[in-house]
């Protein structure tokens, strides 16, 4: 029984400091993943796996790690950050594919893309061609559209498309 329970702590003990790595090296793709959300109790790793599925445009994953996110300050903060975005995204979805009005909403601000694009839609501050919505910052040019059931996210800094984000239901 103690050589199972020593043999789980030295998993446990690696399976943290390889996600703080890879953290730590921008491999958010090797960190936002179900095995991780499911086998993950401490919930500043949880954090950071929630984190790396905004940065990898995964955001279908957050209400996972939101769930898991209740038994510290600190990480219910963290589950409202990621709700959010996670918000954001639904009623993002629901003014390009039902036509529903964002206008009514006020939420926390992000830095995320998702945040940035609802808040000027619900702002006004945009132009429309057609089913593409421009919004247009400092020195991009952001293009939204709804593509059979996604919301593709086209950002362009000096008429060259630089970053392409696409999100799922």
């Amino acid at each position: 029984m103690i050589n199972k329970l020593f043999l789980f702590l030295i998993f446990l003990g690696f399976l943290k400091a390889n996600i703080i790595n890879e953290y730590k090296n921008n491999e958010f793709s090797k960190i936002c993943n179900f095995k991780n959300i499911y086998t993950i109790k401490n919930e500043k790793l949880l954090t950071l796996v929630g984190i790396s599925c905004v940065k990898t445009d995964n955001l279908y994953l957050l209400p996972y790690i939101i769930a898991k996110l209740k038994h510290t300050k600190s990480a219910r903060q963290n589950a409202i950050y990621l709700d959010t975005i996670y918000m954001q995204k639904r009623l993002l979805y629901a003014y390009f594919f039902d036509k529903f009005s964002l206008k009514g909403f006020d939420l926390p601000n992000t830095n995320y893309i998702i945040s940035i694009i609802f808040n000027k839609i619900k702002n006004g501050q945009y132009k429309k061609q057609g089913d593409i919505i421009n919004i247009y910052l400092k020195k991009e040019t952001i293009k939204v559209y709804p593509q059979k059931n996604r919301l593709i996210v086209d950002e362009y800094y000096k008429n060259n498309l630089i970053k392409r984000h696409w999100f799922r239901w």
